[in-house]
């Protein structure tokens, strides 16, 4: 594959020369997601690097911590408060005064897991990709990587719509699919079908489970 032509820029968060500023650069993201979404995947290659998508991530990720956060804390404090009246030793103390500390724990370890959802989930769509017969020559697993830590961040922000959320998300993972086809110059339908993959393996394995479960219970409550 050829290298990315002279003219393309960095994304623009990512394109401090042309937009010093932090918040002008994060406005210029959602204007070229929104007008050009595709243009995204042409200029992810352009530069390299995990720590500007995963900062992007993050950023937009925040009001997902802040809202599993709040409901951690709540059912947990709701538990302790359940604990503390049902029994009133120390144990029951000691449960309440970690709930506070494990909410902590996990707020700070949010970061982590974030990062680790972007490295996993962009390998595995290039994994899946290179299943399809989509990779090409000249575009590696850290620019597929790269791509999917942005793209993911905005359909991040589109899980949150009420009611549509799931269909945002569905169709997003299908516009990543179509980017990284594009970024990796292949057949459209090889990126949506590497895009889709992981998801269609999440619900087969669930359906399996299912499967194996329900007579298992169906049987245990005859016993």
């Amino acid at each position: 594959m050829a290298a990315p032509s002279p003219s393309l820029r960095p994304v623009p968060f990512e394109d401090l020369e042309a937009m010093p500023g932090f918040w002008e650069r994060v406005g210029a993201m959602f204007r070229l997601v929104f007008t050009q979404p595709f243009e995204l995947f042409d200029r992810v290659p352009v530069t390299e690097g995990m720590g500007a998508p995963w900062r992007f991530l993050l950023l937009l990720s925040v009001p997902i911590f802040l809202i599993m956060a709040a409901v951690f804390l709540f059912v947990g404090m709701g538990a302790a408060m359940a604990t503390l009246e049902a029994k009133a030793g120390a144990e029951a103390h000691t449960f309440a005064a970690l709930v506070p500390v494990i909410f902590l724990v996990i707020l700070l370890l949010m970061p982590l897991f974030s990062f680790l959802g972007m490295v996993i989930g962009g390998a595995l769509n290039h994994l899946f990709l290179w299943m399809w017969g989509g990779l090409k020559p000249g575009v590696g697993a850290d620019q597929s990587i790269r791509a999917y830590g942005y793209a993911s961040a905005f359909l991040q922000i589109g899980g949150l719509v009420p009611y549509l959320g799931i269909l945002i998300q569905l169709a997003g993972i299908v516009v990543i699919g179509m980017g990284l086809a594009r970024m990796h110059k292949t057949d459209t339908w090889r990126g949506v079908c590497a895009a889709l993959t992981p998801l269609v393996l999440v619900c087969c394995c669930g359906g399996i489970l299912v499967a194996m479960l329900v007579p298992a219970m169906i049987a245990a409550g005859h016993h």
